[in-house]
């Protein structure tokens, strides 16, 4: 019986999922030996393995076999166990290190490096080093910026840390690394597009994982002498995704190539900030779009204000936690189309109504509608006009009050704003402005 002492590490927990294993391995151009361990070996208290001298494999190879296996193995654990070996070796397959096969499939690495370069809040790359207790130090570099591409539902976001090269932890969004109230907030589809990235090169003792290198060890002294920055960092891009949500395909997106800033930290432990300019003022509220929208048209059509300012109310109310807010909003919607009407046929048409004629036009919707439509196309929305119409005044006129559901006040919130739109050139939203 010898003591086993090899170039690689094989988690024990392989025996979990399989009853015979044999791991052979030939390190340079030195002899090939293989040992074997199954149930048996398990059930002893003796950890010592017999190592056998067997026929020479490639210089530098390891192959481990497992047999009798304990699971079934269907094609969703194969397309997991890519994706898994796909991005924690990423940095050795992009290298050419190390190649990986399963099947016949080679494994191209999976890496979370997909930025955007907005002006001013360009992707960083903070550099430097933390003495380790040995005298020695930690090679640190962190790429932190936001993603060109949103992942709310897929989760592909927050912290990944790489130890010597190997993914460690994906998408990290705990209250170790800032996802908390007070800090970034918790995990939501805001800060979706968050993304830092944690590289450490340094002696083995010295990396901040778990005995299992899956899982990053919070309690060691290197990631507490991280945290205190790390959370800043996280906290300033978590902030400026949030900002600027509504709007990331314009300030975001668009910005597919730049320059990545390189930030030199001297002493990560002591150091307190992101490095960032400035962030933006916090999300304007839609009330305050919608003016900003519409300013310039209030302005040479103060007719119009009222308009917008309706569709602001609309959305108030709809917003509250009240049990007939549909009720409320689909007669402030279609009132607001029926004004609307009426100020584009007094302001805007060509031709002059008088009071009276007004008065005798407005006895009947249908009139109304027909008459606008001398000037301007309403075919496509018509019969949703005429729809809404209807509910609404089964809702003034007739005893029983007409179910109205979410669904329905949104798509006659945007069938009024269309209409708005076309009669006056009022905007509601980012593609308006397009």
């Amino acid at each position: 019986m010898y003591g086993f002492s090899s170039p690689f590490r094989v988690p024990l927990s392989l025996t979990v999922y399989t009853q015979d294993i044999k791991i052979t391995t030939r390190w340079e151009n030195d002899t090939t030996y293989r040992v074997e361990f199954d149930d048996e070996w398990l059930k002893n208290d003796d950890w010592m393995l017999p190592v056998y001298e067997v026929d020479v494999i490639d210089p530098g190879t390891t192959i481990i076999e497992l047999s009798r296996l304990r699971i079934q193995i269907t094609d969703e654990i194969i397309s997991r166990l890519k994706d898994h070996l796909a991005a924690t070796y990423a940095k050795f397959l992009s290298d050419k290190r190390v190649n990986i096969k399963i099947g016949s499939d080679q494994l191209q690495p999976i890496t979370f490096e997909a930025w955007a370069y907005p002006p001013k809040y360009q992707p960083r790359k903070y550099v430097g080093k933390i003495p380790a207790e040995d005298g020695g130090s930690i090679k640190v570099e962190v790429l932190a910026g936001l993603s060109k591409v949103s992942s709310p539902a897929g989760g592909e976001y927050g912290v990944y840390f790489y130890c010597n090269d190997r993914l460690v932890a994906r998408a990290l969004k705990t209250y170790e690394v800032g996802f908390t109230k007070g800090l970034a907030g918790q995990p939501h589809p805001s800060v979706s597009l968050t993304r830092v990235i944690i590289s450490l090169n340094g002696p083995v003792q010295f990396m901040p994982w778990n005995s299992s290198k899956s899982e990053i060890n919070t309690n060691h002294n290197t990631f507490i002498a991280l945290r205190r920055w790390l959370v800043e960092v996280v906290k300033d891009y978590a902030s400026l995704s949030r900002r600027l949500e509504g709007t990331w395909p314009q300030s975001v997106f668009k910005y597919t190539s730049g320059e990545i800033k390189e930030v030199k930290i001297n002493d990560f432990p002591s150091a307190k900030k992101s490095y960032l300019p400035p962030l933006p003022k916090s999300k304007l509220r839609y009330a305050d779009l919608c003016r900003i929208f519409n300013r310039q048209i209030a302005s040479s059509k103060p007719w119009t204000t009222g308009l917008y300012e309706s569709i602001i109310a609309a959305d108030l109310i709809s917003g509250q936690r009240l049990e007939q807010r549909n009720r409320i909003t689909l007669i402030i919607l279609d009132s607001s189309l029926e004004i609307a009407f009426k100020e584009y046929l007094v302001n805007e048409a060509k031709h002059h109504y008088s009071d009276i004629d007004l008065l005798r036009l407005f006895r009947n919707r249908k009139d109304v509608v027909d008459e606008v439509e001398k000037s301007v196309s309403l075919n496509d929305v018509r019969k949703k006009i005429d729809y809404y119409y209807g509910l609404r005044c089964k809702l003034i006129h007739e005893r029983a009050s007409a179910g109205i559901t979410d669904t329905e006040i949104n798509d006659y919130r945007h069938v009024v704003e269309s209409v708005m739109k076309r009669l006056f050139g009022l905007r509601f939203s980012l593609e308006d402005l397009a």
